[in-house]
């Protein structure tokens, strides 16, 4: 039997469309996919699937919990891990075949013998030119290297990648201190090295940003890769929940808990079975959020509760609101493209995808 339930329909076909405008605009050798979290709440296994048909081969995630689930459904693309190897993980990343991103002196430590041994043991090297989040230091790899030459070798690095921090904002002075970084780094590896700094906004800087490998996430996913300006990434995803309820107020009355606003006399409501439970977010209240019923916009009114929204569907023809009527939260559409959803809730893209709860069914078109 099929309960009547939020869905959230993916198109695999438009995020494999927007890779291939990724990697059309990308000047270095090879356009990567991260599909780390899930691929962002959409679906981990079945976005890399159609992905790797399309031509795609690296992909990147975030934990080893992560890559070794990606490598039972693709056995044969490359498998980054940013988190990189923590203690005891060296087997697990042997066996999957997993490229850890080494982060810490730590870490190349822990890896180093591996490397000696196994020869398919392959690593990434992560170097830190402005976050300070992870990586090594710049000066510290630049004494390391000095030291010990042959450390590269040692850990059978095949990429040197650091991450951009400001790529979103084209004109930020960090976005040219990092291009320089990655340029000693450069001379420090050799030529020969391949080298990794664009995320999604760093493919749409200017070319001596790209180096040989690009690593997109949130533009595969419909999230403009950079602010301002028209967002050159299809929508991917569709967000329905049905309408469980709908009333004409019989006087004017305020809607929901805390009474933050109120309906006119004569205003038709409806009720939709999701809330912040599903990951809807509680901070679109009262900002401005809306949904559709087919064509017609319908305000969000009062506060996002854990299981129900309520709309004022006022201007809905009474007739696309009657049993199994559904009302759509996310999509193509003006005010509800991700983005929008996003300004909505003083958030980003990502939060608004990574956050769908799995009360919302997922079907992939």
């Amino acid at each position: 039997m099929q309960f009547l339930t939020p869905t959230l329909t993916v198109n695999v076909s438009a995020i494999v469309a927007n890779w291939q405008t990724l990697r059309a605009q990308f000047s270095g050798r090879e356009t990567a996919a991260v599909v780390k979290a899930d691929a962002y709440g959409l679906g981990m296994v079945e976005v890399a699937i159609a992905l790797e048909k399309a031509g795609c081969h690296t992909f990147c995630v975030a934990t080893l919990g992560e890559g070794i689930s990606l490598r039972a459904a693709l056995p044969d693309v490359r498998i980054l891990v940013f988190h990189g190897v923590q203690e005891g993980e060296e087997f697990a990343f042997r066996q999957h075949r997993l490229v850890p991103a080494l982060a810490s002196r730590v870490q190349v430590e822990r890896w180093k013998p591996v490397a000696v041994e196994f020869p398919h043991a392959v690593s990434a090297l992560h170097v830190d030119t402005a976050m300070a989040r992870l990586g090594l230091q710049m000066d510290e790899f630049t004494a390391w290297l000095a030291a010990e030459p042959e450390l590269l070798k040692q850990c059978r690095v095949g990429l040197v990648m650091s991450h951009l921090a400001c790529a979103p904002e084209p004109a930020h002075p960090s976005n040219a201190q990092q291009r320089d970084a990655m340029q000693q780094l450069r001379a420090l590896v050799g030529e020969d090295m391949p080298m990794s700094l664009c995320n999604s906004g760093g493919i749409y800087l200017p070319r001596d940003f790209h180096f040989d490998l690009a690593r997109p996430g949130c533009a595969l996913y419909g999230i403009a890769p950079q602010d301002g300006g028209t967002n050159p990434m299809q929508q991917v995803a569709q967000w329905d929940a049905p309408i469980i309820s709908t009333r004409v107020l019989e006087r004017a009355q305020a809607v929901g808990y805390g009474a933050t606003q109120t309906l006119p006399k004569g205003a038709r409501m409806a009720t939709v079975a999701t809330g912040y439970a599903d990951g809807y977010l509680r901070h679109a209240s009262g900002r401005g959020a809306v949904g559709y019923v087919g064509e017609y916009r319908a305000p969000l009114v009062g506060r996002v509760t854990m299981d129900m929204l309520c709309f004022d569907v006022s201007g809905v023809p009474e007739a696309l609101l009657g049993d199994g009527a559904m009302l759509t939260l996310l999509g193509d559409r003006d005010g509800i493209r991700v983005d929008d959803v996003a300004a909505a809730a003083d958030t980003i893209g990502y939060e608004v995808l990574t956050r769908i709860g799995p009360r919302v069914r997922r079907i992939y078109i």
